[in-house]
C-alpha cells in the first residue's frame, strides 16, 4: 500500500494533480476496501458464512481470512469516486495515474500466498511446482506432490501487466495531437507533452488486462468456488464482465478524448505564492475567439507562419 501511495502520488503530481490528496484516499481505499473484499467473499460463498451451526458474527470475522480482491477493487473504487467527488477533482486522471502502481501493489500482496501457502494449483511436475505442507494441501495428497504456484503466475502476469500500461502511455505520449500539448504552464511545472493520450485509458487497459489473467488462472486454481453453468467458476465470470467492461471504459475514452491532466490547479505548491486557476495550454481552432484571459505568446514563443 505504502509503493502504491508513494508511486500514485508521484504520478498524479506530474498530471497537475495535488499529490497530498493521494494519502488522503488512500485512507479511504483501505477503509471501503476491506468491506468490499469482505462483502464479496460473503457473496461468493454464503455457506460458508450462514447456516446451522454458524455464529451471526461470522461474516464480520476478517480475521479469520475470506477477502476476494475483486471486492476490494470495487470498494476502492468506490472511495476513489466518492472522495474525488466532494473534492470536484476528476476521477479518470486520478485513475490512470493510480492504475500501474495497483499492479505493483498487488504483485508484491501476492507474495504473502506462499508464505501463508494458499492460492495454489493443479498437480504438476513441472520444475517449479510448489510442495505444500501436509495441513495446507488437499485431502489425501501424496507426500512430495508439487503444485502449480498460481500466486507466482499472478505476480508475473501482474508486472507483465504494468510494463503495458508504462509502455501504452509512452508510446500515446509521443504522438502528437493538436487537443493536447504541454502543461508547462501548470504549477508545479510538468514540461510533458502527453500526445494523444486521453483520460481513462489506462485504468480502462488496466481493468481489462488484469482480469484477462485473472480470467485464465482460475483454469488452474482448485480453491473452493461456486460453478456456474457449464462448470464456469465465479471469479471467471467477475473476471470476464470486469474484462469486458475494462474494454468498454478504453473505447469510450478513446471516442470522448479528455485531456489527461487536470485542466486547472486548484492548489498551492512551493513554486506558486498563492493558488491559482490555470488553464491547461491547448492548440484550438484560428477560428476559435480568444479569451480575454488568454497569455500572450511572446518572442520566443510566437512562430512566423512564412518560416
Amino acid at each position: 500500500m505504502a509503493l502504491a501511495i508513494f508511486w500514485t502520488s508521484k504520478r498524479y503530481q506530474a498530471r497537475g494533480g495535488n499529490p497530498e490528496l493521494v494519502g488522503d484516499i488512500g485512507v479511504w481505499i483501505c477503509l471501503l476496501g476491506i468491506v468490499g473484499a469482505r462483502a464479496m467473499a460473503v457473496f461468493s460463498y454464503p455457506g460458508d458464512y450462514f447456516g446451522p451451526g454458524i455464529p451471526w458474527w461470522k461474516p464480520f470475522a476478517i480475521w479469520q481470512g475470506g477477502l476476494a480482491i475483486y471486492g476490494g477493487i470495487i470498494g476502492g473504487f468506490l472511495a476513489i469516486v466518492c472522495f474525488l467527488r466532494v473534492k470536484r477533482q476528476p476521477v479518470g486522471v486520478f485513475l490512470d495515474a493510480l492504475a500501474p502502481a495497483m499492479l505493483a501493489a498487488q504483485a508484491l500482496g501476492r507474495l504473502g500466498n506462499y508464505f501463508n501457502q494458499e492460492v495454489y494449483g493443479r498437480a504438476t511436475t513441472l520444475p517449479w511446482g510448489l510442495e505444500i505442507s501436509p495441513q495446507m494441501a488437499p485431502a489425501n495428497t501424496a507426500p512430495g506432490t508439487l503444485f502449480h504456484p498460481t500466486f507466482l503466475y499472478e505476480i508475473i502476469w501482474n508486472l507483465f501487466a504494468m510494463g503495458i500500461l508504462l509502455l501504452y502511455e509512452k508510446l500515446r505520449k509521443r504522438s502528437h495531437n493538436s487537443e493536447f500539448v504541454q502543461q508547462a504552464d501548470l504549477c508545479p511545472p510538468t514540461n510533458q507533452s502527453w500526445g494523444r493520450l486521453c483520460a481513462w485509458e489506462i485504468i480502462g487497459l488496466y481493468l481489462f488486462l488484469y482480469s484477462l489473467g485473472r480470467f485464465f488462472l482460475e483454469f488452474v486454481r482448485i480453491d473452493y468456488q461456486y460453478t456456474v453453468a457449464g462448470g464456469v467458476r465465479w471469479f471467471q465470470v467477475v473476471a470476464g464482465v470486469i474484462a469486458v467492461a475494462g474494454l468498454a471504459v478504453f473505447g469510450v475514452a478513446r471516442y470522448r478524448k479528455l485531456p489527461p491532466v487536470l485542466t486547472e490547479v486548484t492548489h498551492s505548491a512551493p513554486d506558486c505564492p498563492e493558488t491559482q486557476s490555470i488553464e491547461l495550454n491547448r492548440e484550438k481552432s484560428p477560428f476559435e475567439p480568444k479569451s480575454k484571459s488568454e497569455p500572450k505568446m511572446t518572442a520566443s514563443t510566437e512562430k512566423d507562419p512564412e518560416k
